[in-house]
């Protein structure tokens, strides 16, 4: 199977800074992915319920800590996208699924891009 690539032909995460970072240990990589992956589920699933009036603080705090992550990471359009989000807590219903169906979309390269990685 071949990697979830950009448009731009890149990958979705540049993976070089985390792996300067972690000295290129595959093992810290992995644990890193998990980790990653695991919040991020967490944070999307936050951002899902916190879509109707009231959710306000919660969809940005959320939106803020995937945001956060996405670009440590090195996944930079998750992190544009996850910006857009927190910056519009009180955006309609509609709005706001909008945006969660282009930040689950781009999500999903990069957990697929990651589960290969994890794998290889």
């Amino acid at each position: 199977m071949n990697a979830p690539y950009e448009d731009n032909g890149r990958p979705p995460v540049a993976l070089e800074n985390i792996r300067e970072m972690l000295g290129g240990d595959p093992e810290r990589e992995k644990e890193l992915f998990q980790i990653f992956i695991e919040s991020a589920d967490e944070c999307l699933e936050g951002m899902k319920n916190s879509r109707d009036p009231g959710g306000e603080n919660n969809w940005r705090t959320q939106a803020h800590a995937f945001k956060g992550m996405s670009l440590n990471l090195g996944a930079g359009e998750l992190g544009r996208l996850c910006a857009e989000a927190q910056k519009n807590p009180a955006a309609p219903r509609e709005e706001k699924d909008r945006m969660l169906a282009e930040i689950s979309a781009e999500y999903n390269k990069v957990k697929e891009f990651l589960q290969q990685q994890r794998q290889g």
